[in-house]
């Protein structure tokens, strides 16, 4: 595990003409007089991509790289793409850097491409934050997809789930980084590859040609680019299915089907925060979404409160959950930002986290002491003592924000509709066409190829899914008139000053920037309450948080100033998102015995082929943080693209965790 998510910066020298070389690999980039022609010889050429893309039948194609760099051969790879595929073809790009440039850096280096600096543009504007993991950026109006791994290379490729039809191995010279070409690189890049896939490389390294065919590649030497005499090209002429490749000895974590998806249309139930996301995560892809909605109005329910704080809450430990709300946070932020061109939504004004006692004051203290995280994400606050800043943070107007996601022309919503039955489809014809479930409504019904619940606390409701731990937890929301709330400031305090707020503040609930003349604040915690009406004893609850966030005497505002709204969060035992394939119990418990008898079993086999019945539930309250990230996550299984999160994070959302901890804990 990491003691941090900073990363160490490239140690960099200039050459006379702009090029930079690594000082640590005693070794350059590029070549400043031939860079581009090398790359379009060494990595589009012999992988024979420009002629594969113009004859292009399937829907994506994914390159996967070693050695990130300048992103050079990315934005090669990107024009070619654009000027030789179909105009309905993405593609993925995979790349690993374990010393990502900033964004300055990344701009000197590509400013001596001209030709590419539309493409070189879009992406600094669009680059991450310099923070360990895995970042997924949308290009291209999403027809380029840039999944970047920063961290150390064999740690990204292991943490994959993808099938890559290219490899472009760059980085530094074996000769220079031996320590990257290792045995468990190589494992990977086959375990990544399919029948068929091709890689080219620069060098003609014995190290780098007998890793590669010691894993099952064919390896050829060409002649090389320029002064270089050779270079190795190749490809896998067999390889296993993509499930039990992916598998790493836990086939009960799959989340592929085993062949690819016939994709007709997509049933999204739910058009709440998760609802929302995924549907627009699928049409901005191409595929036709009907959300289905049981309420009379989008995002009613949980998701239907007037503003809401993107709130983290990071850790000081590393662990999958924290890892899978970091990347997720990070991806919101970016995600927002784009979507919210009118600024109908988002406020990108920062949090502050106030701790709530001397413990949680000790765990920021350690978290910043450690330096844990770049302070691009969190930082000293400057205005409380004792507490913390992140920066990108900010606050979301949920229903306007679902709207958005949902106007869409590829998606179409259906108000007043509840699910009453999923009946999975027998008839083989129906089958081989994609047909592969019946959704019911009341007298009505329509077929679709894939599914996926978003019904949060209904969820139980739905026969043809197993019961799930998730539970309601009652939340109370507060709002005040600005205008009555500066009243009471000014009674209490003669100053109004307190509400004159910049940033989110955070402690025992919330407060934020005030949004149409209002001030939003809460939240009441209450767990088996099921009561539906906005109570007053609610209201003094939430006052008493505000006044502690605002640091004003107790009495300053009057419950019966307030207005509200209760809704009921979904929690889940463990405190992370249900999402992922449902699978059946009794094939697990038949199929993966083992693990009760075992717990450390590995096994490579699937139970059974994936339903393409999905579940994305379970949010609680930091669904804004959450949701973006499962929506592309879910749109990545259905699509069999790339997937946004690493393997260990897919597993501690999987649905079948639950029955997986209960096997090994019966032994």
């Amino acid at each position: 595990m990491l003691n941090s998510y900073c990363l160490d910066s490239p140690k960099l020298d200039w050459s006379a003409d702009g090029a930079p070389i690594s000082s640590e690999f005693d070794d350059v980039y590029f070549d400043r007089e031939s860079g581009l022609e090398e790359t379009r010889y060494v990595f589009l050429k012999h992988n024979h991509l420009p002629e594969r893309w113009s004859a292009m039948q399937q829907d994506h194609f994914v390159i996967a790289e070693t050695g990130f760099g300048t992103g050079l051969n990315f934005l090669c790879a990107w024009q070619s793409f654009i000027e030789n595929a179909p105009i309905d073809r993405q593609l993925h790009f995979i790349s690993v850097e374990k010393f990502p440039m900033s964004k300055d850096a990344l701009c000197s280096a590509l400013k001596m491409w001209p030709s590419l600096q539309a493409y070189s543009d879009e992406l600094i504007a669009a680059y991450p934050e310099l923070c360990h993991g895995l970042h997924r950026i949308q290009l291209a109006q999403g027809r380029i997809q840039l999944s970047l791994w920063f961290g150390e290379a064999e740690d990204g490729f292991t943490a994959l789930d993808a099938d890559v039809d290219a490899w472009f191995l760059d980085g530094f010279a074996p000769s220079k980084n031996p320590e990257m070409w290792s045995d468990k690189l190589f494992h990977h890049i086959h375990r990544l590859s399919h029948q068929g896939t091709t890689f080219a490389t620069f060098t003609a390294a014995g190290l780098v040609r007998r890793g590669l065919q010691k894993v099952g590649f064919e390896v050829h030497k060409v002649k090389g680019f320029g002064h270089k005499r050779e270079m190795a090209i190749g490809l896998l002429p067999y390889s296993a299915s993509l499930p039990e490749r992916m598998s790493q000895g836990q086939a009960w974590f799959n989340v592929r089907p085993s062949k690819p998806n016939h994709i007709t249309k997509v049933l999204v139930v739910g058009s709440g925060l998760a609802g929302a996301n995924t549907a627009y995560a699928l049409a901005k892809q191409g595929v036709k979404v009907t959300v289905w909605e049981q309420d009379h109005l989008v995002a009613n329910r949980a998701s239907g409160n007037p503003q809401g704080m993107l709130y983290p809450k990071l850790a000081s430990q590393d662990t999958p959950v924290n890892r899978f709300y970091l990347s997720a946070f990070l991806h919101a932020t970016r995600h927002y930002q784009q979507l919210d061109q009118k600024s109908a939504f988002w406020g990108a004004c920062g949090l502050t986290q106030i701790p709530k006692n001397d413990q949680e004051k000790q765990r920021f203290e350690k978290l910043l002491r450690g330096k844990r995280y770049p302070e691009s994400v969190l930082q000293a606050s400057k205005d409380r003592d004792d507490s913390l800043y992140l920066p990108l943070s900010g606050w979301v107007a949920p229903n306007p924000l679902c709207q958005t996601l949902l106007d869409h022309p590829n998606i179409t919503v259906q108000l007043n509709t509840r699910l009453e039955a999923l009946i999975a489809v027998t008839d083989q014809a129906k089958l081989d066409q994609g047909e592969r479930w019946i959704a019911k409504n009341g007298q009505d019904h329509d077929v679709f190829s894939h599914v996926v619940v978003c019904t949060a606390n209904d969820t139980d409701k739905i026969a043809a899914i197993p019961e799930t731990p998730a539970y309601a937890i009652r939340g109370q929301v507060a709002n005040i008139a600005l205008s009555k709330a500066q009243q009471s400031c000014l009674q209490a305090i003669n100053s109004d000053n307190s509400l004159k707020l910049d940033k989110v503040l955070c402690e025992f609930g919330y407060v934020s920037p005030p949004l149409n003349n209002q001030v939003h604040f809460g939240s009441t915690y209450d767990l088996n309450d099921q009561d539906q009406t906005v109570r007053l004893e609610g209201h003094k609850r939430n006052i008493k948080i505000l006044e502690s966030l605002l640091n004003l005497p107790s009495e300053t505002f009057n419950p019966e100033d307030c207005e509200g709204r209760v809704s009921f969060r979904c929690a889940v035992p463990d405190y992370t998102p249900i999402i992922g394939p449902i699978q059946s119990p009794q094939a697990y418990r038949e199929h993966y015995a083992q693990l009760s008898r075992n717990a450390k079993w590995q096994c490579n086999d699937i139970a059974e082929d994936s339903s393409q019945l999905y579940l994305n539930i379970g949010h609680g309250s930091r669904g804004l943080v959450s949701t973006p990230l499962s929506g592309q996550y879910l749109a990545s299984l259905i699509l069999g693209t790339p997937s946004p999160l690493e393997q260990k994070v897919s597993h501690i959302l999987h649905p079948s965790r639950f029955l997986i901890r209960e096997m090994k804990r019966s032994q």
